[in-house]
């Protein structure tokens, strides 16, 4: 049995395909957030191309992240541990796959995480709603769920708009979904001593605005950089 409880429809996040597509390449999906009222981020690449055009992940809302669960963990680390808010993160995951050594090298630190693992979908998804909600007052959510239905990612999206959270939901299918953004991370070579990934933003508050950067991290600055 499911241990939601009840919760009214909500329709995803919508803007007008036809205004999305003209608007975006003028202004960058920055400048056509802000024009929406859409707010600021919370986690940027620190990369002034990538944040001007897609601004970055923002604040109460959920992200999807697909791809592998190894290359999405690593790219996650590595922004996650950009948060200037220095905010407490939960990650919910199916297995023991995340090692904090490995998380500490790109720059996560292991004080400000706390993993749940549980086999059952159903928990997982009970525990990011509640991490996201105001009892536990996360203000960052990993949670791990392929699978997941409309009705799974609108309770994320509602829990992280209540307290102005940034959920991720980690999936390696493409359903239906009422998260704001969706993105595709993929590992691509590199010169054998920075992870470098395929990172792909395809789609934006239910536009599919599909751009692809390819993005390594800089283990002796701390930092993205843009490769092409």
């Amino acid at each position: 049995m499911s241990r939601f409880a009840p919760l009214a429809s909500v329709q995803p996040h919508s803007v007008p395909s036809r205004a999305a597509g003209y608007i975006a390449p003028r202004l960058g999906l920055a400048a056509l957030r802000r024009s929406f009222g859409l707010g600021a981020s919370a986690l940027t690449f620190g990369i002034p191309l990538l944040d001007a055009l897609t601004d970055g992940f923002a604040r109460g809302a959920l992200h999807e992240i697909v791809g592998d669960r190894a290359a999405v963990a690593a790219f996650l680390a590595a922004l996650l541990g950009r948060d200037r808010r220095q905010a407490q993160i939960l990650w919910v995951t199916s297995g023991a796959g995340l090692h904090a050594p490995a998380l500490a090298q790109l720059g996560l630190d292991h004080r400000r995480l706390t993993v749940v693992t549980t086999p059952r979908a159903g928990d997982r998804c009970w525990a990011a709603e509640e991490a996201l909600g105001e009892k536990l007052g996360y203000g960052l959510v990993v949670a791990e769920i392929d699978g997941a239905d409309v009705e799974v990612t609108q309770r994320l999206q509602v829990a992280a708009e209540k307290r102005g959270a940034t959920g991720f939901l980690v999936r390696s299918d493409h359903g239906a979904s009422a998260a704001a953004t969706r993105w595709s991370v993929q590992v691509a070579s590199s010169d054998g001593f920075r992870p470098c990934w395929r990172l792909t933003l395809d789609s934006w508050q239910g536009s599919a605005l599909r751009r692809s950067w390819l993005i390594e991290w800089d283990y002796a600055a701390g930092s993205f950089r843009l490769i092409e």
